[in-house]
């Protein structure tokens, strides 16, 4: 089936089924989040914030991407030897991740019980975010938007009243991380029943097989592991450095005001990225370029991110103390003072797939490290002139737009390309 006698209304129906899911599950977060607010302070939500950090750091890279050829590779049998490839990777690394990690917060902030503990949480947690990873790419490849949308509740349902309910039990900081890493697992069977059939298969995979697999989508861990690795550090390294420069309890009204910013990104921008790189790359199989589905996505973005940034720069804030307590006003301030970078972001990020179908990862890892770099630069701009937090953000949010501005065009630029027979 070409392209053109596809269906008009199907990217659309397949955006609103996803975002329904995500709509409802961030509903659970703005409702619980002035609860919580409430009953954990600014420095245990600044923790909490930079421990999931980490986490977020490496989920994306945890199975060497080759999660994400499981969308494009047109063969089953490879679909299921990429299955098991993700899968070993991800054992592999987690464990080596997480022995890394218990000597990290040794040293930074725990004793030797603790950071043992605190490594065994986070093994937990990037192999069952692994897991999650690998369970996305094989729903999204059947189109099984409904299924992935569900688990999207359930698991938000989890943590977010999870974490209200071990608050009021006075849990603080382990409350926040229980809470979170039991909504990680809630959802994999559910996730798992049409892939549940193939297991005797994905078991019977040689090594062979496995090898040679990874020798064919060679470019998702060679460029797209560094590029999404750069891209998370530039972004999960602001927390780090706010905490190294101004402390965690800034961290924590800086999680809040991200938070809020993301909404938009959780809700629409990741959904349509899902829509968008399963579109993109039939239309790139089929008529050797994916402009139209490009085209179609800035469009329907573009018409989000103007009214959103509008309201997050003018009215977002002013609602902050209100909604989360007189103690977050500052976070409405960050708010303010991110508005555009997100907004542009939003559409941006929903659309770095397309190079990915465009088999340009190695494009891809030259624009993250102009992302890494400005964060890097950004840093020891605020250190050694001693500029206070907002000068901070501000040069944060100047230097991120210009380079997501740049990679727009390169995504539209290799969009219309035509792919070599």
């Amino acid at each position: 089936m070409r392209m053109d006698n596809r269906t008009k209304n199907g990217f659309i129906q397949s955006i609103m089924v996803l975002a329904k899911g995500s709509i409802i599950s961030q509903l659970i977060v703005v409702l619980t989040a002035p609860i919580i607010t409430r009953l954990f302070t600014p420095n245990d939500i600044g923790m909490y914030t930079y421990i999931l950090s980490v986490f977020f750091i490496f989920m994306p890279i945890i199975n060497g991407r080759y999660d994400m050829s499981i969308v494009t590779e047109k063969k089953f049998l490879n679909v299921i030897a990429l299955i098991k490839l993700s899968l070993y990777i991800c054992a592999i690394a987690s464990l080596v991740i997480s022995i890394g990690l218990y000597f990290y917060f040794e040293q930074k902030f725990f004793n030797s019980k603790e950071s043992f503990y605190m490594s065994i949480y986070l093994f937990l947690l990037l192999f069952s975010g692994g897991v999650i990873n690998i369970l996305n790419s094989y729903n999204n490849r059947h189109r099984e938007y409904k299924l992935i949308s569900s688990v999207i509740v359930f698991r938000s349902l989890a943590q977010n009243i999870g974490a209200v309910f071990l608050g009021i039990v006075k849990l603080d900081l382990l409350g926040l991380l229980i809470s979170y890493l039991a909504g990680q697992f809630l959802g994999i069977k559910k996730q798992s029943i049409h892939l549940k059939t193939h297991l005797k298969d994905i078991l019977k995979v040689p090594k062979s097989q496995l090898l040679w697999v990874s020798k064919v989508h060679y470019r998702q861990p060679y460029y797209s592991v560094p590029a999404i690795f750069l891209n998370n550090f530039s972004f999960f390294s602001i927390t780090f450095f706010l905490g190294s420069l101004y402390g965690m309890a800034q961290v924590g009204f800086y999680s809040i005001s991200i938070r809020i910013l993301g909404l938009p990104l959780s809700v629409i921008s990741g959904n349509v990225s899902k829509v968008f790189f399963e579109s993109a790359a039939r239309e790139y199989e089929e008529e050797g370029n994916f402009f139209k589905s490009f085209k179609k996505a800035t469009i329907f973005l573009v018409l989000i991110a103007i009214p959103m940034m509008i309201i997050m720069y003018t009215v977002i804030p002013k609602l902050t103390i209100l909604i989360f307590g007189e103690n977050w006003g500052e976070s409405g301030v960050y708010i303010k003072a991110l508005a555009l970078m997100y907004s542009i972001r939003f559409i941006v990020s929903t659309l770095t797939p397309g190079l990915i179908v465009a088999q340009k990862q190695k494009i891809e890892l030259y624009l993250q490290i102009l992302f890494a770099v400005s964060s890097i630069f950004t840093y020891f701009i605020a250190k050694t002139c001693s500029l206070d937090i907002m000068k901070y953000l501000s040069m944060l949010n100047i230097s991120f737009s210009l380079v997501y501005v740049i990679y727009y065009f390169v995504i539209l630029k290799y969009s219309k390309k035509v792919k070599k027979s």
